[in-house]
């Protein structure tokens, strides 16, 4: 347990340094730093700078998929579920703002600090295109459990594609978070979902299905 909690340090830890300062600037030493411990205590774990990349990204990854999981789990609306948890993380409510104070102190990592890795990834990708992998792979697991669902399925789909469009447009310079242009996009997908909402008939109500949040990697 003592091992993972360790490991789990170091890679958030990455993780935020990567956020702030670019994948490629992030080094052992600096990520020791971050982490409040030794350098060797990182290069127990990890021995390499690329053992320490492919371990953050895939702890990005669980915690990306943990985090969106948990958000459609506790969502008492059954129906699109899976849009809005996604459209959150780019479109917070101001409300959420207590949620993500709480994921600051529980686990190290922000939506924030995610959202800001992400686009850290997309310019280190061009050099290394392998850093994507295990995004990849939670990326294809959740895709297949979303298509599952052959009526919202292709719709929150479009959704998804959409939030990773943004993030595209972010990293190329075509829209900032604080352009007027990039709230007015979210809210108008949210209004979309709010009007889909309303116009099916709750006649028949569909039976919700049990979201489970997926375990921590051991």
């Amino acid at each position: 347990m003592k091992t993972t909690l360790s490991m789990d340090r170091i890679c958030e830890a990455a993780i935020r340094v990567a956020a702030r300062d670019g994948l490629l600037a992030m080094t052992i030493d600096n990520v020791a730093k971050e982490a409040g411990i030794s350098k060797g205590g990182v290069m127990y774990h990890f021995p390499t700078k690329e053992q320490l990349l492919t371990g953050m990204m895939q702890h990005f990854g669980e915690r990306a998929e943990l985090m969106l999981m948990t958000r459609i789990a506790e969502d008492p609306e059954p129906r699109y579920r899976w849009a809005r948890a996604m459209l959150s993380f780019l479109f917070p409510d101001p409300d959420e703002a207590l949620d993500v104070a709480a994921d600051e102190t529980d686990a190290g990592l922000s939506p924030n600090v995610l959202r800001q890795f992400k686009l850290a990834v997309l310019a280190a990708a061009a050099n290394n295109p392998g850093l994507f992998e295990p995004m990849r792979v939670v990326g294809q697991r959740m895709r297949d459990r979303l298509m599952s669902d052959p009526e919202e399925g292709l719709e929150q789909l479009l959704v998804w594609l959409t939030v990773d469009g943004l993030f595209l447009w972010q990293f190329v310079g075509l829209m900032k978070p604080d352009d007027p242009l990039f709230q007015r996009v979210g809210k108008a997908l949210k209004e979309r979902l709010a009007e889909k909402l309303a116009s099916e008939s709750p006649a028949k109500p569909r039976r919700r299905k049990t979201v489970k949040r997926p375990a921590r990697s051991a």
